[in-house]
């Protein structure tokens, strides 16, 4: 395998960040899911603001959120959703730029289609 561009380079960079980031953003809604399932009441109460029902599969029961808890929940999800289809885009890109680069690389020696006729 050639080296890389500074090109590829950074796109490699950013692949391992969103790949961090997104483990990061899953396991912290993680942490928060079970966090709100052992801290959060499980009757609705308009007075506090946990009015937000949440499945806790745990314990077979509804547990109540309020509006930011829910809101934090949904963000991280959305983060974590997005960094991963950032992070395909991104390896696709850089699997077709270090594809691309090889060919030329072969091609520039000589390695590639028609070499052999050539030297006939």
């Amino acid at each position: 395998m050639a080296d890389l561009t500074p090109q590829q380079k950074q796109l490699m960079w950013v692949l391992k960040w969103l790949f961090r980031a997104s483990i990061q953003s899953f396991v912290l809604l993680g942490c928060l899911t079970f966090y709100f399932y052992e801290r959060s009441p499980t009757a609705a109460d308009t007075t506090s603001g946990h009015v937000y029902p949440l499945y806790d599969k745990l314990h077979s029961r509804y547990v109540y959120l309020t509006e930011l808890e829910n809101n934090s929940m949904s963000v991280l999800l959305c983060m974590g959703v997005g960094c991963v289809f950032c992070g395909i885009f991104v390896d696709f890109s850089l699997k077709r730029s270090v594809t691309l680069s090889e060919k030329d690389g072969q091609q520039g020696k000589g390695e590639g289609p028609g070499h052999d006729e050539l030297h006939e």
